[in-house]
Formats: C-alpha cells, sequence, structure tokens
C-alpha cells in the first residue's frame, strides 16, 4: 500500500531545465517562447537574450532557407529532424541536431542536440581518408610483426602495376629486388632505433621491371609505447634520376664551354667566390682561383659600387632575379680598377642560392666611348659657337648702326646741357645704356670668336686701373681686391678689350675657388729673360701676375687647364672657355703664360707680354704732342646710313674739321671730281651696296696716293676680315663707337 505523504509532486517547470539538451517551445513566426536551461551552456547567451532575438537571426545565414523548408513540413508531419548552425554569442557558429513536434496553433515543440564535435570528428576522418586516398604519392601500412603489407592506396598499387587486393598481404622484400634485401633489412633495423628513415632503393613492378623510388618510413606506437605498425610513402623518382643525369653531363658540357671561354664567368653563392674560370682569374689579375674562392666577392668591387652590387646580389640570391647587363668598376688584386659590363642569373651551387656571373671588360670600351664623347662634345660646341658666330654676324650691323649715333648724341647732349642737371642726368642714362647695349654686343661676338682685335700701343698699368671699376662690380663683396703695378710705363702692343677679358676670365676664375670669400692680387712688373723661357725668346718683358688665396688645383687638373671644353666645373655651370680664352688671347699677344697652384695654397697665373722698343715709344711721345695741339684736317664720309653719317659729320665739323659726306662710294667720286678737292684722310664705312670701302679707298689713291683711310663696321670680325680691311697696318673703328672715341681716332691718324 502506497503512502501519499511520501510522494514528490510532479514540477513540470524544473523538469524542462533538468533536460540536458535545449529545449524550447517557439513560434512559426521566428520567435521563440520558452528555453531551458541548456541553451545558454550551449550558446552563451542568457535566457533573457535568447527570448528577445528571433531565432532565425541566430541560424548561419546559409542554413536559413532549407530551416524555413523543414518547418513548413510540421503540417503535414508529426515529428520533423533537421540539422543546422546556429551562433553562439563568442561569434562561432555550433551545429544543432533538431527533433521538432508541432503544438497548437502555430506553436512548435523542439530539441536540440549540440553535434558539433562528432561532425568536426567525421570531418577530420573524411579529411584523411581522403588524404590517404588521393595522395599522388605511394602510401602503405605494414605490419612490423609479420612485415606484410595490409593496405596501401591506389598510387602506391599503381606505381607497382597492381591493384590493392594484390598489394595487401605482401611480403615487405616481395616489391624489391633480391639484390636490395640486404640494405632493405639493415635500414628496417635503422627504423626501430630511430622512428623514421629515409632513403632511396629500387622496387620491383608486378612485370619484374624496376624503378627507382624513395622511400620514407615511420613507425606508429600505441600510448604504452607499444608499436602498431609502419606507414611508408613512396615515391618515384625516375624523372628525377634522369634529370639528375642530364644535371651531370650538363654540368660537365658547361665546365668545358666556361673554362674555354674569353669572356670572365664566376659563380657565387652565399656572397663568396665559389668558381671562378680562366678568363675571370686573368681579369682580377689572381695568379690561381683558390685566391679568390671563398672571398668576398664585394671586396673586389670599387667602393663607389659596392652598395649597388650588394642589393643586386640579394636580389639574385634572395628574391632569385635575374640582372640585365649593367657597368660597374671592379678591383684587381694589386688594386687597380677596371671598368666592366656585369650581368647576371640566378644559380644553385651545392644546394646554396648564388648567381651565375658573366663580365666583360669594357675599360677599352669605355676610353674610346670618353674619347668619342669629348669629341662629340667639341663637335657641338664648335656648331653651337658657328651658329652663334653667324647669328651674331647677322644682327651686329643693324644694331651697331642704331647704337651709334644714339651712343655719340647722348654724349653731345651732356655737353650741350651742362646747365641743365636733370636734362643731362637723362643724356648720361641714355648714354650708358648705349654703352651697356654695346658691351653686350661685343661679348657676343667675343664669344663666337667674330670680333676683331685692334693691336695699339697703350700701358699695360693704365688698363689695369681702368678696368678697376668694372671688375669691383663684377665680383662678389666677400672678395678682396688689391694691385701692386710697377712705378714705370708698361708699353705694350694690344688690344685693350682683350686685356681686360684676360683680367675679368682669371679674377672670375678665382672667385670660383673661393666660395667664402678671399683675396685676388693683380701686380705688373718688368722683366728681363736671360734665358730662353718655353716659347719666349730672351729680352724685355710686361708681366703681369694674377694671385687668389683659393682652394688651389691639383696636378693632374693643371695638365689639362688650358684645354678647350675642359671645366671642373658642375655641368651647366662652365662652358670650359674661359682659361682657353686667355691662353688664345695671350698667343695672339706673341706672349706667355704659366700657372703656379698647389691644393690648399691658392693659384698664382703670370703672363709674359713683350715691351715695345724705344724708337717706337719716341714716336707714340711725337703723336701725343700733336694730339695736344688738336689738329684740323679735311674729312670725307662715306656712310650709307644716313643717322650714322650725320652723327660723323656733325662730331668731326665740331671739332673744326672741314667735312665732305656721301652716301656710297660712286657718289664720293663724283664729288671729289667734281670739287677737284684732296682731302687728308678718308672715313668710309666698310660693307656699302655698290662698292664697298676698301674698293672705294683704293680708286680714291689712284688719284690721291697719300690719303689716310679709316674704317669703320658694325659687321662682325670674320665678315670685315672678308673685305681685306683688317690687314695689318690698316685702321679700323667697331660700331658703335662714341663721340671721344672717334674724335680721338681721327686726331691721332692726322698726326701721324
Amino acid at each position: 500500500m502506497l503512502h501519499h505523504e511520501n510522494i514528490v509532486p510532479f514540477d513540470p517547470e524544473r523538469f524542462f531545465d533538468l533536460i540536458p539538451d535545449p529545449v524550447c517551445i517557439a513560434s512559426t513566426d521566428g520567435s521563440f517562447k520558452k528555453i531551458n536551461a541548456a541553451w545558454e551552456r550551449v550558446l552563451g547567451y542568457t535566457t533573457a537574450e535568447i527570448l528577445s532575438i528571433p531565432f532565425f537571426d541566430l541560424i548561419h545565414p546559409d542554413d536559413r532557407e532549407q530551416t524555413r523548408k523543414d518547418l513548413r513540413q510540421q503540417a503535414r508531419l508529426k515529428i520533423i529532424r533537421f540539422v543546422n548552425r546556429y551562433r553562439t554569442k563568442s561569434g562561432d557558429y555550433r551545429w544543432l541536431e533538431w527533433n521538432a513536434t508541432p503544438g497548437d496553433g502555430d506553436l512548435v515543440y523542439a530539441t536540440a542536440r549540440d553535434i558539433t564535435g562528432r561532425i568536426e570528428a567525421e570531418e577530420q576522418i573524411r579529411l584523411w581518408a581522403d588524404t590517404f586516398t588521393y595522395c599522388a604519392h605511394g602510401i602503405a601500412i605494414g605490419i612490423p610483426s609479420t612485415k606484410r603489407i595490409m593496405t596501401c592506396n591506389p598510387a602506391f598499387a599503381a606505381m607497382h602495376g597492381m591493384s590493392i587486393d594484390e598489394v595487401s598481404g605482401l611480403h615487405f622484400f616481395d616489391l624489391y629486388p633480391e639484390s636490395e634485401h640486404e640494405r632493405v633489412s639493415q635500414k628496417i633495423a635503422e627504423l626501430k632505433q630511430k622512428g623514421v628513415i629515409r632513403f632511396e632503393a629500387t622496387r620491383l613492378k608486378k612485370d619484374g621491371s624496376r624503378f627507382p623510388v624513395q622511400m620514407d618510413i615511420v613507425n606508429i606506437s600505441d600510448d604504452e609505447g607499444n608499436l602498431l605498425y609502419h606507414i611508408t610513402t613512396v615515391q618515384d623518382i625516375t624523372e628525377r634520376k634522369k634529370v639528375e643525369v642530364a644535371l651531370r653531363e650538363s654540368e660537365k658540357r658547361f665546365r668545358s664551354v666556361v673554362e674555354s671561354a674569353p669572356e670572365a664567368i664566376f659563380i657565387q653563392a652565399g656572397g663568396c667566390f665559389v668558381y671562378l674560370n680562366p678568363a675571370a682569374i686573368s681579369l682580377f689579375g689572381a695568379s690561381s682561383e683558390e685566391a679568390l674562392v671563398g672571398r668576398a666577392v664585394l671586396d673586389m668591387v670599387h667602393p663607389d659600387f659596392r652598395t649597388l652590387v650588394g642589393e643586386h646580389m640579394r636580389l639574385l640570391n634572395e628574391e632569385r632575379r635575374s640582372l640585365p647587363a649593367l657597368e660597374k668598376r671592379l678591383l684587381r688584386c694589386d688594386g687597380t680598377s677596371v671598368d666592366a659590363e656585369i650581368s647576371a642569373v640566378p644559380f644553385t651551387h651545392e644546394s646554396m642560392q648564388g648567381a651565375l656571373v658573366f663580365v666583360r671588360d669594357i675599360t677599352a670600351r669605355k676610353k674610346a666611348e670618353e674619347e668619342r664623347l669629348q669629341l662629340e662634345i667639341q663637335l657641338f660646341q664648335s656648331h653651337k659657337m658657328e651658329s652663334i658666330g653667324q647669328l651674331a654676324g647677322g644682327i651686329a650691323h643693324d644694331l651697331n648702326n642704331l647704337l651709334t649715333p644714339i651712343l655719340g648724341y647722348s654724349e653731345m647732349m651732356q655737353e650741350q646741357l651742362a646747365g641743365d642737371e636733370s636734362l643731362q642726368e637723362a643724356a648720361s642714362v641714355i648714354h650708358q645704356a648705349s654703352l651697356s647695349a654695346r658691351t653686350l654686343i661685343w661679348k657676343l661676338l667675343e664669344f663666337s670668336r667674330s670680333r676683331s682685335l685692334e693691336y695699339r700701343s697703350m700701358d699695360l698699368n693704365e688698363v689695369v686701373k681702368g678696368f678697376e671699376h668694372l671688375l669691383r662690380r663684377t665680383l662678389r663683396e666677400d672678395i678682396t681686391i688689391s694691385y701692386i703695378l710697377f712705378e714705370e710705363t708698361l708699353p705694350v702692343q694690344a688690344d685693350s678689350g682683350q686685356l681686360e677679358q684676360i683680367l675679368m676670365n682669371l679674377s672670375v676664375n678665382a672667385q670660383d675657388a673661393m666660395p667664402y670669400g678671399g683675396q685676388v692680387l693683380i701686380e705688373t712688373d718688368k722683366v728681363i729673360e736671360q734665358e730662353p723661357l718655353s716659347e719666349l725668346t730672351p729680352g724685355a718683358y710686361a708681366r703681369i701676375t694674377v694671385s687668389d688665396s683659393g682652394e688651389g688645383i691639383d696636378g693632374e687638373t693643371l695638365t689639362h687647364i688650358f684645354e678647350p671644353f675642359f671645366t671642373t666645373k658642375e655641368r651647366g655651370h662652365g662652358t670650359g672657355f674661359g682659361l682657353a680664352t686667355v691662353y688664345s688671347i695671350v698667343k695672339q699677344h706673341k706672349g706667355f703664360i704659366r700657372v703656379f697652384s698647389e691644393p690648399g695654397k691658392g693659384t698664382q697665373f703670370k703672363i709674359w707680354l713683350p715691351l715695345f722698343a724705344a724708337e717706337t715709344v719716341m714716336k707714340n711721345d711725337e703723336v701725343k704732342q700733336c694730339i695736344a695741339e688738336k689738329p684740323e684736317g679735311s674729312i670725307l664720309v662715306v656712310e650709307d646710313n644716313d643717322q650714322v653719317r650725320r652723327f660723323v659729320v656733325k662730331t668731326l665739323e665740331r671739332q673744326g674739321h672741314a667735312v665732305l659726306a656721301a652716301s656710297g662710294g660712286a657718289e664720293a667720286l663724283e664729288l671729289l671730281d667734281e670739287l677737284q678737292i684732296c682731302p687728308d684722310l678718308l672715313v668710309t664705312d666698310v660693307v656699302m651696296p655698290g662698292m664697298n670701302g676698301r674698293e672705294l679707298a683704293e680708286k680714291i689713291r689712284m688719284i690721291h696716293s697719300d690719303i689716310k683711310v679709316l674704317y669703320m663696321s658694325g659687321y662682325a670680325g670674320d665678315i670685315i676680315s672678308s673685305q681685306g680691311v683688317l690687314d695689318e697696318g690698316i685702321d679700323f673703328l667697331e660700331k658703335p663707337f662714341s663721340m671721344q672715341v672717334l674724335v680721338a681716332k681721327v686726331t691721332e691718324m692726322l698726326c701721324r
């Protein structure tokens, strides 16, 4: 008989929570109505969190559609079963296996079981099964106690020409030729000690043929260390063996070709030489291959190229990238350098990554290229100068004709406006601008060597002093200019503009050698050379010395310092004409130049110019006396440019001369014939329409042989020379000229 007081009342809620698997009551609209405590353990959410989330939001997106289809079956089935994945609070997904029963209305009663572990285990088993079945290498499982094969994968059976059933149960030695049995036994004994072995062997196929293999065998034991079975992996290395044989033959041929190659070839591995052919040994100047093998390749690379070569070696050794032919500089064993063209490809030497390097000595080629480049540069500079000369010659005439009256009339205006400071200042500005324009044209002509030289007797000291103002404005303020001039007159026959060019070029060169400031010293003196000095004969010379406190010049540079196109300045900062021009001017003046310099001790240029003979000086003194008396004479001016002609006529008339004017040669001859006069001086343009100045002078001299002739022109020197008016002893005025220059020249000619 039962005692009711001992019976525990049934509590559905407590029973619901004690169920270990997740249980729920849900609505087909996608919401949970009730869940048990197991849900929090499986998914990590609290009960309140799960009840607030539509269950379709927890289902993996790939499983939602199938879950909807499964739930729709509840209308016709009492129990539905399906599997899907639910998201945990940590973001992972768990596999759940469901049993669902339809309830009242739209309710569903369901129980879920977490089968994640089972599914993962099944996937792992399937993965290993697929690996075993589909592995390209042969795999067999052997029983150590019986030395027989338990099973194998298809690849193992296929490489022996058998099926899996035929292989299963075979003794280990059945698949080796008898000659391999003893060796295989040794390997199995070794396997007992090591637990894993690898070796190469020969295997047998069903038809008795043999093939080489690589064997990898490992022991598998239980937790107590008892040996259970062997797993053997077999790889058919027939093709590899063929490749190795071919490689050995290839290496033999390679060595034969490389040894006899005229080009230097070496192999580097790990950044060191491991092989050099005879040509490479010779290139590096080594006594033998042993002298370089094992030595770092970078040791034999010029320091200027080591960083670059080091990066190239990294690309070859690590990234296995080939390198195109590049020019570098290498070192020989004696320390000398050699220019080389180097290319390389990745190369493996005894399992070490490295490179096969090809080296071609291009020292001779580089020298030839440099010589060709210098010739090309010189040709280019020559063409450039020729083009500039042609351009200068083309525009100089018109510009000089325009500047001549501007320059001259501005001088007249300055004299006439002496009482009006404002207007006189304006005239002065016009005059200075004209002088600047004239200087620009002359510089252009000098650069193109189209300007003519006019040699006159002058005092070297006066040229130096007269140029002081312009030189001071040209050099930087941190350059001090000092002078020590000879106390007596130093008469020389020279072109003053060219002497000024010498001073300018040497001083600017000195400035460039003193980037942080310094001193330029200009000295003049008189020297008597008793012994022949290079190209100078014994005699009296005026000597000018330009010294600086700059950086100095090394011996190698000194040997090239006067060469055209040679410069130590950066590209674009010098043409290399400065000192070459100085040298050329000195030679044209029959002088001699010498340079003295050492690095860090400054530089000194000395120039010797011949002094005048005593009688020449006497004649010059007589001319000076005559000039002081301002002689007057009759002058015929012939000029096709109206403005220039009127300026010359007016200037000479203001000096008291009787002046006749004509616009061309024919008109001048008619004028002389009509007036029946004989002028003291003919002032004529050189290039004129119809009859040029030289032809006009010759025709007049046929009648008046004593007439003096002063030529003038605005054309470049080479054009004037073609007219024959720059011969020695001929007087010439280069346009544009000032009023003072014209007056001085005419006065000096009348005084001869």
